[in-house]
């Protein structure tokens, strides 16, 4: 039997090895229409808001930046920034708020372009413009090859009008902020359970910790987490443990340093007329009424009009009977939204997620689960809005049965795929973007934002007082002559005593009393209002100020001198107060003329060095302050030293002509 023959070495080459998926082939132009879709939604964003980047400072941007002696002092006062409450630099501020990271924003700004409110205005257009992009790469991190219901969602939540407040007034850029750190920590999440890596677990976590240092309502994010683990990721029990207790623990640090700077976790002591649920002590009522604000904000997100700045006392009146429609049908409607969301959770459907992160992310200011510093906002929806915005995304895909797993066709095929749905969605947006530029408008200065808003919420006392200040400020009144200016004091008071009928407790609205009865030198009316805003806050300095100067320009010098002194010591806390300092020396500048004129001149000139002392005091505290300079010269020139009286009368000239030249037409 022959052996059989030894095989011959192969010599040809072996079949090649098969081929990966066509993945190389589609993950380059991915790359490509992913981008440009999030560029397309970030310009877009950005053009919406293009018509906000020269508005003036409004509504709350004065008492966080304008006004506030920390953050006008730029870099220099940051690590005061970290150490005191939101609005810390303010008169009596009893906020109980922790947001240092916009603030040291602010700071910065005002540093590189102080009073110069556009900067700003660029820097929240732009950052929205970002996040509206960067939310649709975070959501397509999670849905891919599900393009179409990111793409939706971001456009629907980019033109929204509901976030014409966060985006044209320069202080919510705190909100901006929140969601955009919150974005960037699922972005690190998502990474971290995919590559299992640890850096991206901790970067998730330090962009949480960003983001409660931006605004407190943060914390909702603990929930948030690991529901979108658990929805869109195939990641073990254990590693999804890992991750929340991770962002557990940076809840426990920031709780910590909160309560180490404020002193209290919460607000306390809430106004009744900044948040009308404050008015009734029934928890019943309370919380009645709260559903029935949901069932606004439900409203607002589908139907966003008329917006407004304000909603507090008393804009909303309280609900008093579980059997009124404005709480059964907005707790019907939202029991019909929880019940699809437990009936579609195990599906992990895109529905049920994006109501539960509407639920959770509301939570903290829906005044359900606690009481917050306002009973309804424009800016509270802002987060929230993303989960509608993901639900009506995945509603619109199931309704007109666009393929949601598919990869990226194509822009053309994509369109022709969707044409009735692009269409409906286009006539929205073009809506949306209209209503959005428009509002936008409103927000221009506080003239136009005031003037629109009283006629939207009249039964606002706030809006009232507001609207009253507004048009009685010491620029305006200096332009108008002396029969137009009385007409709009009187214009001023009609508002402001219909403010004190809504809401007669109201100090401020007191406070706004007895200056425009001063300025109508009406003084026995102003002192009786000034005198109730200090039985009713009686910590706040400017008030026994004011009453001060009702008190000196009636010729009550030692009353005046008191109240002036009380003013100095209530404001010691939040720094010095040149305004009373300035107030005190004309005072002993007075007593240095009666001194005078009765011939005594030694006492004279005692007097007229304590009145020295404290407008130099004055100006230590503002170098600028236009009084203090102005009446330094004049004493000066009392007591015969025409030469310190020329060095304190020039600089008073070219304070004077710096602040005419910045609030001339055109000035920046």
């Amino acid at each position: 039997m022959a052996k059989p023959s030894p095989r011959k070495p192969q010599t040809k080459a072996p079949a090649a090895a098969p081929r990966p998926a066509a993945t190389s082939k589609i993950t380059k132009p991915a790359n490509r229409w992913l981008y440009a879709m999030a560029l397309f939604i970030g310009v877009a964003g950005f053009l919406i808001y293009s018509n906000t980047l020269n508005h003036e400072y409004v509504l709350d941007d004065f008492s966080v930046i304008k006004e506030n002696v920390i953050t006008r002092g730029g870099t220099e006062s940051i690590g005061k920034i970290f150490t005191t409450s939101y609005r810390g630099g303010q008169f009596g501020d009893e906020s109980g708020l922790y947001r240092p990271l916009s603030r040291v924003m602010f700071a910065v700004e005002w540093e590189i372009a102080p009073e110069n409110p556009a900067f700003s205005h660029w820097i929240n257009a732009l950052m929205y413009a970002f996040t509206c992009g960067f939310l649709f790469i975070v959501l397509y991190g999670y849905l891919k090859p599900n393009y179409i219901v990111p793409f939706l969602a971001a456009l629907i939540f980019t033109f929204h009008p509901l976030h014409t407040e966060v985006v044209a007034n320069i202080k919510s850029r705190d909100e901006i902020m929140g969601l955009l750190f919150i974005l960037l920590s699922l972005w690190s999440l998502k990474r971290y359970v995919d590559r299992n890596s640890i850096p991206y677990l901790a970067l998730a976590a330090f962009s949480f910790f960003l983001s409660l240092l931006s605004k407190e309502s943060s914390i909702t994010y603990l929930a948030v987490a690991p529901l979108t683990v658990w929805f869109f990721t195939s990641a073990s029990v254990r590693k999804n443990v890992i991750a929340t207790g991770s962002m557990a623990a940076v809840v426990i640090v920031y709780l910590f340093i909160h309560y180490s700077v404020i002193g209290n976790i919460g607000v306390s002591n809430v106004p009744v007329v900044d948040n009308s649920l404050m008015a009734t002590d029934s928890v019943v009522h309370r919380k009645a009424t709260a559903i029935y604000i949901l069932g606004l904000y439900l409203k607002l997100l589908f139907f966003p009009h008329p917006l407004s700045c304000d909603y507090s006392y008393n804009a909303i009146p309280l609900v008093t009977s579980l059997g009124d429609p404005r709480f059964v049908v907005p707790l019907l409607a939202h029991m019909a939204l929880v019940g699809i969301a437990i009936w579609q959770f195990r599906r992990k459907s895109l529905i049920s997620y994006g109501i539960i992160f509407y639920f959770v992310t509301l939570s903290i200011g829906s005044n359900i689960v606690v009481t917050i510093g306002t009973n309804m906002a424009e800016r509270l929806l802002f987060t929230p809005s993303v989960g509608f915005a993901i639900v009506v995304g995945a509603v619109l895909v199931q309704v007109f049965k666009f393929p949601s797993t598919a990869v990226f066709p194509g822009w053309m095929k994509m369109l022709r795929q969707g044409t009735g749905m692009f269409a409906l969605l286009g006539v929205v947006l073009l809506l949306f973007s209209v209503k959005t530029m428009s509002r936008n408008r409103d927000w221009r200065n506080v003239s136009t934002l005031f003037r629109q808003d009283v006629k939207t919420v009249p039964n606002s006392a706030h809006m009232q007082l507001y609207y009253a200040g507004m048009i009685t400020n010491v620029d305006s009144l200096a332009e108008k002559n002396a029969v137009e200016r009385n007409k709009t004091l009187l214009e001023a008071i009609q508002h402001l005593q219909k403010a004190v009928e809504i809401y007669e407790p109201f100090p401020d609205a007191h406070n706004q009393l007895g200056k425009a009865f001063k300025e109508l030198n009406n003084f026995p009316e102003a002192e009786k209002h000034y005198k109730r805003s200090i039985e009713l806050a009686g910590s706040n300095a400017t008030y026994h100020n004011n009453l001060a100067t009702v008190y000196f320009s009636t010729g009550q010098y030692q009353e005046a001198e008191k109240a002036f002194r009380q003013a100095i010591e209530l404001n010691k806390e939040e720094g010095c107060y040149s305004d009373a300092l300035s107030n005190l020396g004309s005072v002993y500048g007075t007593y240095g003329e009666i001194s005078r004129s009765k011939g005594d001149e030694a006492g004279a000139r005692k007097n007229f060095e304590e009145s020295i002392r404290w407008f130099r005091e004055a100006l230590e505290c503002d170098p600028e302050y236009p009084n203090a300079l102005l009446f330094l010269a004049a004493t000066y020139r009392n007591m015969g030293n025409e030469a310190e009286a020329q060095v304190y009368q020039q600089k008073y000239e070219r304070v004077m002509a710096k602040k005419k030249k910045k609030t001339a037409p055109g000035a920046q």
